[in-house]
């Protein structure tokens, strides 16, 4: 049973679903977000230009319910272009906070209560981050707060796969936070912009958490913040070319786009001599596509080509 959680002063707060080609998914989502516990001014369904009927029949479920608001993108932007679509129209409509949602997870009915609590007490929270367990294993953890590894050149998340039970209930101050599941504070995407287009899938989080770090703003872990990801039921593709591209090129445009020179030579010697034998490896013992390492190689070659701004 969720426990409810005081707010003194409810803000204006919007919530972003991005759908692509996913009808089941993405309801089950609207729907916990329909139970929240903090009021939701609006959840905006921003789909990417879905083909397979997915946004027609949501259109039937919604097009005359007053909570939700659709946007058809004509083409799949990527996440970054379809979420922005979402969030430049609440920011528009005055929106003081933006629940940022994937289409295939759940939240717990008093997750953004939990959230709001530490940015309602500190003015420089910019992001605040909820506890994300596998939706098929609900008490472990996939996602909690976690922090860039300068030496590895990526991401520490030190509770996955751990038991909730055997963590911290204490929020605390991270420096990674998914864009599964966050809430974030106007004043952010006012100071740096919406998400970097330059990403079309993968990395997008990491370069914003960066990006507002840098700006000054803090970002908070509540793990009393509960949030379930159905990331299972992607597993299967996690090897396939279209994820080796863009794990591959994103890795490369985090670091290009956030570090000076030496520090993004090192980056790229890292993702060479470390991570490509790793993913060489991954994709023999799990792939069942021919294109998958010749992607990971394009997507080098492509991260490297990009100009630096």
């Amino acid at each position: 049973m969720s426990e409810v959680v005081g707010v003194c002063m409810y803000k204006s707060l919007y919530a972003i679903v991005l759908n692509y080609n996913n009808y089941g998914d993405t309801r089950e989502c609207i729907e916990s977000l329909r139970q929240s516990l903090y009021p939701i001014e609006k959840i905006v369904l921003v789909d990417n230009g879905s083909q397979h009927g997915s946004i027609e029949q949501l259109q039937k479920d919604y097009s005359q319910d007053d909570e939700v608001h659709i946007i058809r993108n004509r083409c799949n932007l990527g996440f970054a272009g379809g979420i922005n679509v979402g969030i430049q129209y609440v920011l528009d409509l005055g929106a003081d906070f933006i629940f940022l949602i994937n289409n295939d997870a759940v939240i717990d009915q008093a997750c953004i209560k939990w959230l709001y609590k530490p940015m309602e007490e500190t003015s420089n929270v910019g992001i605040g981050g909820p506890r994300i367990f596998y939706y098929k294993d609900p008490e472990r953890i996939w996602q909690g707060g976690g922090y860039f590894s300068f030496v590895k050149t990526g991401l520490v998340n030190p509770q996955k796969n751990k038991l909730a039970t055997h963590c911290s209930e204490k929020a605390r101050e991270v420096t990674f936070l998914t864009a599964c599941a966050m809430l974030v504070r106007r004043e952010v995407f006012e100071k740096i912009g919406l998400f970097d287009e330059d990403f079309f899938f993968y990395g997008e989080d990491v370069d914003f958490c960066l990006r507002t770090r840098g700006a000054g703003f803090k970002l908070i872990y509540v793990p009393r913040a509960k949030t379930w990801h159905k990331i299972e039921n992607i597993a299967k593709d996690r090897t396939s070319p279209f994820a080796m591209y863009h794990l591959s090129q994103s890795r490369l445009l985090v670091i290009r786009k956030n570090f000076p020179l030496p520090y993004y030579l090192y980056g790229v010697m890292i993702h060479l001599l470390l991570y490509t034998p790793y993913r060489m490896w991954q994709i023999m013992h799990g792939s069942r596509s021919s294109g998958a390492m010749l992607a990971w190689l394009r997507g080098i070659w492509d991260g490297l080509a990009r100009k630096r701004k």
